[in-house]
């Protein structure tokens, strides 16, 4: 049995939120096969509930960059931020005048005109539905997986380093969105936390991605796969290149893998 690991934007999506049939068939083929397919997204638990995403079957999801894992609908690993993190974190953000959307597994928690110059938060407000909270409704009892920020002309991303990096990692997407993960959490760890729970071997991994936060599975998977549009660095990083999300590149990578 083999594990397939899928990020979810730019890779089982495009940025209309549509999936290629091919991509849907590739999905379905490969579990008949015999293996299973999971997403691994940086999206926390609360932005992956979309009908389109439930409908390909997955067998489960590592949401959050590796801090939120199921299996089926069984929730086998989960790691959140202390109060005291969320705190700190925030005041830091608001120094630094660094708009922040919070990642929970039930809820985000952002304020849509913090973001003025960026068009996803207006989108991303309306996606989450009731699942979207104002920052000033968080309570110390809200879990909260991960935090994503935007860099303004105002922030000082070092200082913002400084003060909040004991405790958290960055990933840093072309200087303009950062990604917060709790120390050590990362796709690539909860990939292997899926791995030891189903005991099979480290050589019977895949992974498919096409952006900076995927560079962690793409480096530990024992198959790596990039998708044709992706970031550069990654595309370097990959043991292969597929044909891009609009070019059924997840459909030719399953084929070349003889995965269906």
């Amino acid at each position: 049995m083999n594990l397939i690991f899928l990020d979810i934007d730019m890779t089982i999506w495009d940025e209309r939120l549509h999936i290629p049939e091919s991509t849907k068939d590739a999905i379905r083929l490969a579990k008949v096969m015999g293996n299973k397919v999971f997403i691994n997204t940086g999206r926390s638990r609360s932005n992956t509930r979309y009908e389109a995403l439930d409908e390909l079957g997955m067998d489960g999801i590592v949401a959050a960059c590796g801090c939120h894992i199921e299996i089926g609908s069984n929730i086998i690993g989960q790691t959140l931020l202390t109060p005291e993190q969320v705190r700190l974190s925030l005041e830091v953000l608001r120094r630094e005048h660094m708009p922040v959307v919070l990642e929970g597994p039930e809820y985000c928690f952002f304020d849509p005109e913090d973001f003025p110059d960026d068009p996803f938060a207006a989108t991303l407000w309306e996606s989450l539905g009731e699942r979207a909270r104002r920052l000033d409704t968080l309570s110390e009892t809200d879990p909260v997986n991960k935090f994503s920020a935007d860099i303004t002309a105002q922030t000082d991303f070092d200082a913002v380093c400084e003060s909040l990096g004991g405790f958290l990692d960055t990933i840093n997407h072309n200087g303009v969105v950062v990604e917060f993960v709790p120390k050590g959490h990362s796709k690539a760890t909860g990939m292997e936390i899926v791995r030891k729970y189903y005991d099979v071997p480290a050589e019977n991994i895949y992974a498919v991605g096409d952006g900076m936060n995927d560079m962690a599975m793409i480096k530990a998977a024992a198959h790596s796969i990039a998708m044709g549009q992706g970031n550069p660095e990654l595309l370097m990083a990959a043991e292969y290149v597929t044909d891009s999300v609009y070019e059924d590149g997840i459909y030719r990578a399953f084929k070349h893998y003889k995965l269906i």
